[in-house]
Order: C-alpha cells, then sequence, then structure tokens
C-alpha cells in the first residue's frame, strides 16, 4: 500500500507467483512447481462462472495458487503443515517490501488516518471491483469501518471445496495491516472478524487522539 498506482490484480498475481515458487525452492520443494502449475488448470474450470473481468482474473488466481499448492503438498505433508507452507510461501517473500511501503506512505503522509483510508477506497473500486460487495457503517474522519460482505477470494475457496485454505489467505492482509504504528501515526487498525471467523469481514480504522498538553498557569502545572 503506497501513493504509487496500484498494480492490477493480474500484475500483482505475476509478481507473486514468481516469489511463491522461488520460496518453495529454498524449502527444498521446488520440485512441486510443476504439478502446483498443472493443479491450477485442473481446478480453474471450476472458478470461471467467477470471473467476469480482469479482476476477477487475477483475484481467483491468487486463490487458485492457494489451493493447488496445498492440494499438491498436503498428502505428502499432512494439512497443518501443508498449510504452513503455503502460508509461507505467498506471505513471506513479499512481507518486508510491503511493511516498508505501508509504514513509508504513513511515515510521509501529514494525515496518515486519511493516507490509508483513502488508500482503502482506491483498491475497493479499483484492485477489487464489484465483485465483492463494500460497506462503511462509519466513515467521519475518525472512524472508518468497513464490512466486506461478499469476498471473492471466499467463494472462489467455496467453489473450490477448500475452505480451510481462507486463514491463510486473511493473513496475507497483515502485511500491510503490521505497517501501522498507533504511537506515530495517530491511528489503529483492528480486525474483529474475516470469513475465516465469521461471515462477515470486519476492517476498522480509527483516528487516536492528539496528546493532550498541560497548561501552565502562575508557573505551575496544572493537574
Amino acid at each position: 500500500m503506497n501513493e504509487t498506482p496500484l498494480l492490477s490484480p493480474l500484475a500483482a498475481l505475476g509478481l507473486l507467483e514468481k516469489s511463491f515458487f522461488e520460496y518453495l525452492g529454498k524449502l527444498s520443494l521446488g520440485a512441486e512447481e510443476r504439478s502446483i502449475r498443472t493443479r491450477i488448470g485442473d481446478l480453474a474450470p471450476k472458478t470461471r462462472h467467477l470471473v467476469h473481468n480482469e479482476l476477477d482474473e487475477g483475484n481467483v488466481g491468487f486463490t487458485l495458487l492457494a489451493v493447488a499448492a496445498y492440494d499438491v503438498l498436503q498428502p505428502q505433508l499432512g494439512r497443518e503443515k501443508a498449510l504452513h507452507v503455503v502460508d509461507a510461501c505467498l506471505n513471506e517473500p513479499l512481507r518486508a517490501w510491503v511493511l516498508e511501503g505501508t509504514a513509508g506512505m504513513l511515515d510521509a503522509s501529514p494525515d496518515p488516518f486519511e493516507s490509508i483510508t483513502r488508500s482503502s477506497r482506491e483498491r475497493e473500486a479499483h484492485y477489487f471491483g464489484p465483485s465483492f460487495a463494500f460497506e462503511r457503517p462509519v466513515d467521519d474522519g475518525f472512524g472508518y469501518v468497513l464490512h466486506v460482505r461478499r469476498c471473492l477470494f471466499h467463494e472462489t475457496l467455496r467453489a473450490l471445496e477448500r475452505t480451510e485454505v481462507q486463514p491463510v489467505l486473511c493473513r496475507f492482509d497483515l502485511n500491510w495491516i503490521d505497517g501501522i504504528d498507533p504511537a506515530r501515526h495517530r491511528m489503529r487498525f483492528a480486525r474483529p472478524s474475516t470469513f475465516a471467523t465469521a461471515d462477515l469481514c470486519r476492517m476498522w480504522f480509527m483516528r487516536l487522539e492528539p496528546p493532550m498538553l498541560l497548561k501552565k498557569a502562575h508557573g505551575k502545572t496544572n493537574p
């Protein structure tokens, strides 16, 4: 998340696939790349009804990558280990880059809260698009409460009958969430629920009150 133009989901998918398979190789599992790519091709027809535009193609492709890797690795590693490996391959390679970009954007902004909520709106429109359903029950400059009523990632997992992979996909957002420093950026973020734990994803951005300055009177500091 930064102030530069957003990558399209398809461009992001290309970058993610490259880093995913490079990291898989570091885990001595690089020989599975061909099987994972074949599995993506096998699964894709089950998700075609969910793809209506290029945004959907990239976002569904992101989910297909995670599910295909899980399907290939699960028989040899077991469920928990396979999920752990997929999580690491999706999230670890780009984490430092995303963290640095998010923190840098917020550090450089005169109003970090406004910057990150504006970025969120841009991503809702131009990265996720109409296949996601967003609601904003609070949006007043002090709080920005975003509810995701429909999530294409979740719909894809349901179509593939692999909802156990949902926590891995939801953890991807931690790469930018962890770039928020409440003390430095005077804002706080909370995510009370995702589709991994509930039927609604809730994201809360909250502006923090500036530090109160104590006033001096007659040479003394008031309590």
